[in-house]
Formats: C-alpha cells, structure tokens, sequence
C-alpha cells in the first residue's frame, strides 16, 4: 500500500495486531481466566517476648529465645475464624507474611498467664500495600 493510499502497510499491521491483542485480554478478563486486583499485600512486623526470666537482666541462649518466638505462633484469620496463616516469628527480623487483600483477625495462642495488649487486632490488608504490626508479649513470668 502506498502513502497516496492510505495507511502504509506496516501502520496498519501494527493496529490490526493491538486490537487482536486488545481483544484477547478483555476475553480473558471476561472469562476469568486472569482476575484484575488478584494480587496480594503484606503483613509484617516486629514481635517481643519477655521477660524470659524470673529475674532481669537475664542470660538466654539464642535457642532458647528462639524456641520462645517458636511456642507463640501469629495466626491469621478471617473474621469468621477460618485461619489462613500461621507464621513464627524471628527474634531479630519479626514475620512478614503476604495475603490477599481483605481483613484479618491477627493473633496468638493464649498459653495460661501473659499475652499481649495489642492482640487480637483487626487488620485490612491491600493490594500491593504493607501493614505493619509490631507485637509486644508478655510472658507473664515474674
């Protein structure tokens, strides 16, 4: 095809193989062969559990503080109860878990006395976003 014609030839391969391209992915997001927003976001945070002695300052080895973080897993709930995480956090890095956006019940195990003021909390988690929670536990040991 020649300009006097029109669009020259490769112009109008270019817009022919857009709209087929075009074509394609509104087929598939119709069909729901790929879901738009279906990503995910992050929950993260710092966790500290204490005291691990009966009198402070004390010495602990670092498996003992890691079998601490290890007896108080963070549970991650939908509001109805149904658990879709469970993480063990790290004594020098915290947890970081990635979700589907939606809201959450975020909490732990209650083992007799101790706990933590922020838990159970509530969280909305986002697509592409992070929500930090850092968690404070109290052993309840004196």
């Amino acid at each position: 095809m020649t300009p006097e014609q029109g669009i020259p030839l490769g112009r109008a391969r270019f817009s022919f193989m857009l709209g087929i391209v075009s074509l394609a992915v509104a087929t598939a997001l119709i069909s729901g062969c790929i879901q738009a927003g279906s990503g995910t976001g992050t929950l993260t945070g710092n966790v500290s559990i204490g005291p691990l002695c009966p009198v402070e300052p004390c010495t602990v080895s670092h498996d003992r503080l890691v079998a601490a973080y290890a007896a108080r897993p963070i549970t991650i709930s939908t509001p109805a109860g149904t658990v879709v995480a469970s993480v063990t956090a790290d004594p020098e890095t915290g947890y970081s878990v990635a979700l589907k956006p939606g809201t959450y019940v975020v909490d732990i195990q209650h083992q007799g006395i101790g706990g933590s003021r922020e838990l159970p909390a509530t969280v909305t988690i986002r697509d592409g976003e992070t929500y930090r929670l850092d968690i404070s536990i109290d052993t309840g040991i004196r």
